[in-house]
Protein backbone atom coordinates (compact mmCIF):
# COMPACT_ATOMS: atom_id res chain seq x y z
CA UNK A 1 0.00 0.00 0.00
CA UNK A 2 1.57 3.26 -1.17
CA UNK A 3 1.01 6.52 0.72
CA UNK A 4 0.91 9.63 -1.42
CA UNK A 5 0.33 13.28 -0.55
CA UNK A 6 -0.81 12.83 3.03
CA UNK A 7 -0.82 16.52 4.00
CA UNK A 8 -2.74 19.03 1.90
CA UNK A 9 -1.61 22.20 3.67
CA UNK A 10 1.65 23.26 5.23
CA UNK A 11 3.71 26.31 6.06
CA UNK A 12 7.09 27.24 4.61
CA UNK A 13 8.58 27.03 8.07
CA UNK A 14 7.25 23.50 8.57
CA UNK A 15 8.80 22.28 5.32
CA UNK A 16 12.10 24.00 6.14
CA UNK A 17 12.12 22.34 9.57
CA UNK A 18 11.66 18.94 7.91
CA UNK A 19 14.51 19.74 5.50
CA UNK A 20 16.74 20.76 8.41
CA UNK A 21 15.88 17.57 10.33
CA UNK A 22 16.51 15.28 7.35
CA UNK A 23 19.70 17.18 6.46
CA UNK A 24 20.93 16.68 10.04
CA UNK A 25 20.26 12.95 9.64
CA UNK A 26 22.62 12.95 6.65
CA UNK A 27 20.20 12.64 3.74
CA UNK A 28 20.99 14.25 0.40
CA UNK A 29 18.93 17.05 -1.09
CA UNK A 30 17.41 14.68 -3.65
CA UNK A 31 16.41 12.15 -0.99
CA UNK A 32 14.90 14.92 1.14
CA UNK A 33 12.97 16.24 -1.86
CA UNK A 34 11.61 12.77 -2.64
CA UNK A 35 10.38 12.38 0.94
CA UNK A 36 8.78 15.84 0.91
CA UNK A 37 6.95 15.09 -2.34
CA UNK A 38 5.75 11.78 -0.91
CA UNK A 39 4.15 13.47 2.09
CA UNK A 40 3.24 16.98 0.89
CA UNK A 41 2.72 16.42 -2.84
CA UNK A 42 4.64 17.57 -5.93
CA UNK A 43 4.05 21.29 -5.38
CA UNK A 44 5.77 21.46 -2.01
CA UNK A 45 9.19 22.78 -3.09
CA UNK A 46 11.54 22.33 -6.03
CA UNK A 47 14.52 20.03 -5.79
CA UNK A 48 16.84 22.98 -6.39
CA UNK A 49 15.31 24.92 -3.49
CA UNK A 50 15.66 21.90 -1.17
CA UNK A 51 19.35 21.69 -2.11
CA UNK A 52 19.72 25.42 -1.50
CA UNK A 53 18.23 25.06 1.99
CA UNK A 54 20.55 22.11 2.71
CA UNK A 55 23.50 24.29 1.68
CA UNK A 56 22.19 27.14 3.86
CA UNK A 57 21.93 24.85 6.88
CA UNK A 58 25.41 23.44 6.23
CA UNK A 59 26.71 27.04 6.29
CA UNK A 60 25.46 27.37 9.86
CA UNK A 61 21.97 28.82 9.62
CA UNK A 62 19.75 27.54 12.42
CA UNK A 63 16.44 29.31 11.97
CA UNK A 64 13.75 28.23 9.51
CA UNK A 65 11.79 31.50 9.61
CA UNK A 66 12.24 34.15 6.94
CA UNK A 67 14.89 36.74 7.69
CA UNK A 68 13.44 40.26 7.48
CA UNK A 69 14.60 41.98 4.31
CA UNK A 70 15.24 45.61 3.59
CA UNK A 71 12.94 47.43 1.26
CA UNK A 72 9.46 48.75 1.15
CA UNK A 73 6.61 46.35 1.71
CA UNK A 74 3.79 46.26 -0.79
CA UNK A 75 1.03 48.20 0.89
CA UNK A 76 -0.98 49.06 -2.21
CA UNK A 77 -2.16 45.55 -3.02
CA UNK A 78 -4.55 45.25 -0.10
CA UNK A 79 -7.95 43.59 0.00
CA UNK A 80 -9.51 47.04 0.33
CA UNK A 81 -7.79 48.32 -2.83
CA UNK A 82 -8.66 45.15 -4.73
CA UNK A 83 -12.31 45.62 -3.78
CA UNK A 84 -12.24 49.29 -4.78
CA UNK A 85 -10.70 48.50 -8.17
CA UNK A 86 -13.31 45.81 -8.78
CA UNK A 87 -16.11 48.23 -7.87
CA UNK A 88 -14.64 50.92 -10.15
CA UNK A 89 -14.42 48.53 -13.10
CA UNK A 90 -17.95 47.22 -12.55
CA UNK A 91 -19.26 50.80 -12.44
CA UNK A 92 -17.37 51.89 -15.58
CA UNK A 93 -16.05 49.15 -17.86
CA UNK A 94 -14.20 51.76 -19.96
CA UNK A 95 -12.08 53.10 -17.07
CA UNK A 96 -8.33 53.15 -17.70
CA UNK A 97 -5.50 51.89 -15.51
CA UNK A 98 -4.26 55.47 -15.14
CA UNK A 99 -7.68 56.60 -13.89
CA UNK A 100 -7.79 53.74 -11.38
CA UNK A 101 -4.26 54.55 -10.17
CA UNK A 102 -5.03 58.25 -9.82
CA UNK A 103 -8.33 57.67 -8.04
CA UNK A 104 -6.77 55.33 -5.46
CA UNK A 105 -3.42 57.11 -5.19
CA UNK A 106 -1.41 54.03 -6.16
CA UNK A 107 1.16 53.43 -8.88
CA UNK A 108 0.24 52.46 -12.42
CA UNK A 109 2.09 49.17 -11.94
CA UNK A 110 0.10 48.26 -8.80
CA UNK A 111 -3.20 49.20 -10.45
CA UNK A 112 -2.32 47.04 -13.44
CA UNK A 113 -1.29 44.15 -11.21
CA UNK A 114 -4.58 44.28 -9.31
CA UNK A 115 -6.64 44.56 -12.51
CA UNK A 116 -4.89 41.91 -14.61
CA UNK A 117 -3.30 39.45 -12.18
CA UNK A 118 -5.57 39.50 -9.14
CA UNK A 119 -8.99 40.34 -10.57
CA UNK A 120 -8.16 38.68 -13.92
CA UNK A 121 -9.73 41.36 -16.13
CA UNK A 122 -8.66 41.94 -19.72
CA UNK A 123 -9.55 44.66 -22.22
CA UNK A 124 -11.89 43.63 -25.03
CA UNK A 125 -13.06 46.37 -27.40
CA UNK A 126 -11.98 49.06 -24.91
CA UNK A 127 -14.00 47.45 -22.08
CA UNK A 128 -12.84 45.43 -19.10
CA UNK A 129 -14.10 41.85 -19.23
CA UNK A 130 -13.50 39.04 -16.73
CA UNK A 131 -11.36 36.21 -18.13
Amino acid sequence: MERRCVLNSWSKEEVRAVIRYEWARGLSGTEIHNRLVEVYGPGVMSKQMVRRWCHTFSNGRQQVEDIPRAGRTRTDTTDANVGKVDDMIRANRRITIDEVAEELGISHERAQNITHDILRYSKVSARWMPR
